[in-house]
């Protein structure tokens, strides 16, 4: 086997989307969930299950259009993060981005209609990130751009683990998952 590097990437994404390996990926912690414990806040405090799924939007919607620049040649937008300086001191450029609320408000849990939606949408961005992965080669790799992708599948397997973790608080994760 002569696997390339974005071939490791596009598997790690899957293990995060939708493939299940020895952690649940994204739609397994999502599945079942209704609105209601998707706005359940956690004791003590924390961000609703629905929060971190915008937050995780926000960087995969991102992403794809960060992909897309990077694999037509045009240069990444600067209105929006690019990841590249994640890690770095923190400069102008950062101050805005930093303060943009990614998580947003908890969600709504009589809401079911809006919930499914928003699923709906979410499934959207993941697949939408797939077929953005399927584009990059192996040839237009570099430091950075393969440092973002790197990160996010860390960041999204981070968050998913604290989706986890939220629905065993409050009782919504299966006792036994196939």
């Amino acid at each position: 086997m002569n696997l390339k590097l974005m071939d490791l990437i596009r598997m790690e994404y899957d293990f995060c989307w939708d493939t299940e390996t020895w952690f649940a990926p994204l739609e397994s912690a999502l599945d079942g969930l209704n609105s209601t414990d998707a706005s359940w806040q956690p004791p003590g405090g924390g961000n609703t299950i629905w929060q971190t799924v915008k937050h995780l939007n926000y960087y995969n919607a991102l992403l794809v259009r960060q992909i897309y620049d990077t694999t037509t040649g045009k240069e990444a937008s600067n209105d929006k993060p690019t990841f590249g300086d994640i890690g770095e001191p923190v400069d102008s450029k950062w101050d805005k981005i930093l303060a943009e609320d990614t998580f947003g408000e908890s969600g709504d849990p009589a809401d079911s209609e809006k919930w499914e939606a928003f699923m709906l949408d979410t499934r959207r961005i993941c697949e939408d990130l797939r077929k953005s992965l399927a584009q990059v080669k192996d040839s237009q790799l570099d430091e950075e751009l393969a440092g973002r992708l790197a990160r996010q599948i860390l960041h999204n397997a981070y968050h998913i683990g604290q989706i986890v973790l939220i629905r065993k608080q409050q009782g919504s994760w299966p006792e036994v998952r196939e």
